[in-house]
């Protein structure tokens, strides 16, 4: 008697929930990792496919997996894999555009709210007792304010479709034309000089790596502030922290670093001026449901036999 073997998938243990009861009911085997890396991946090197987040997916690992026909990248990046040598070795690699758009939007409107308000360490104070913090450091209205939306794909239309909300301008700039009801398309220079908040929406691709350096931030107003829920590549980190220190920019929050988990020792931990989030814009419970149903989709159609929706890497 022949035995067919399942298809093997590897997700993310903490997706357990939301891909394993799919995944098995189209006939797969699920391999859940309790981390990413190559050494719990590769006690699954038969799989046929992988599920993962934002950690590195190197070409080594990649390589040992004889049987692999499918990268599927959590969310709309997908810097942590080589597409080329992905697409040489026949492997399909897809993402989830606009799965958290909503979730990562969201969250940089509240980053802003959060800088001009002080809410962070306004509450901070005040579990210490200090009840005056507020009142020697009154917070800025964000109506009438300008806001930089730098990249201009699902997430920078869903930031400024929130934004036209709270009687604010919007600037634009985005890569390629295109189009808004809801803001105005600048040069990168008048978006830099002239926004109050600059909201960074940009891929770490060849010409924006680093590209939001020091001097960007002299082009900057002493009283604006940085938002970055792009990618920790697109600014140079060093030149962010003596801005931040120099009183060149008022303010940052930011959810991504060139280094992740951001470093312990790391500057900007020590800085009064920064929010810092861990790579979390887009966790919410609606947003993991939408990318899972996404990538189990995307690695049903490929491990049957046909091409997925939502490729990258030109298979």
């Amino acid at each position: 008697m022949n035995i067919v073997m399942s298809q093997k998938v590897i997700i993310p243990k903490e997706f357990t929930d939301y891909l394993k009861e799919q995944l098995e009911n189209d006939g797969f085997e699920v391999a859940p990792v309790a981390d990413e890396t190559a050494a719990s991946i590769l006690e699954h090197k038969d799989a046929e496919a992988i599920i993962l987040n934002a950690t590195p997916f190197a070409n080594e690992t990649m390589d040992q997996m004889p049987n692999l026909k499918i990268v599927a990248r959590f969310g709309v990046g997908y810097d942590n894999v080589d597409l080329q040598h992905a697409k040489e070795r026949g492997i399909y690699v897809t993402n989830t555009p606009g799965g958290n758009e909503v979730s990562v939007a969201e969250a940089t409107v509240s980053d802003i709210l959060i800088l001009s308000k002080h809410l962070y360490n306004v509450s901070k104070h005040m579990r210490e007792g200090d009840n005056q913090f507020s009142f020697d450091n009154p917070s800025r209205d964000l109506r009438g304010k300008t806001v930089g939306i730098v990249g201009y794909g699902n997430i920078g239309h869903q930031v400024a479709k929130m934004l036209s909300g709270f009687d604010v301008k919007t600037l634009i700039w985005n890569r390629s034309p295109r189009t808004s009801e809801y803001g105005e398309f600048v040069s990168w220079d008048e978006l830099f000089q002239k926004s109050d908040y600059v909201s960074l929406h940009l891929p770490a691709v060849k010409g924006t790596i680093g590209s939001v350096n020091k001097d960007t931030f002299k082009m900057m107003k002493n009283s604006a502030c940085l938002i970055n829920f792009a990618r920790g590549a697109v600014v140079n980190q060093d030149d962010l922290v003596d801005a931040l220190k120099n009183g060149e920019i008022a303010g940052a929050g930011l959810d991504v670093f060139e280094k992740e988990p951001l470093p312990m020792d790391s500057e900007l931990r020590k800085l009064d001026n920064v929010f810092l989030t861990p790579h979390s814009a887009g966790f919410s419970v609606e947003s993991f449901a939408k990318i899972s149903d996404m990538s189990a989709t995307d690695v049903k159609h490929v491990l049957n036999g046909e091409k997925p929706e939502h490729t990258v890497n030109g298979l």
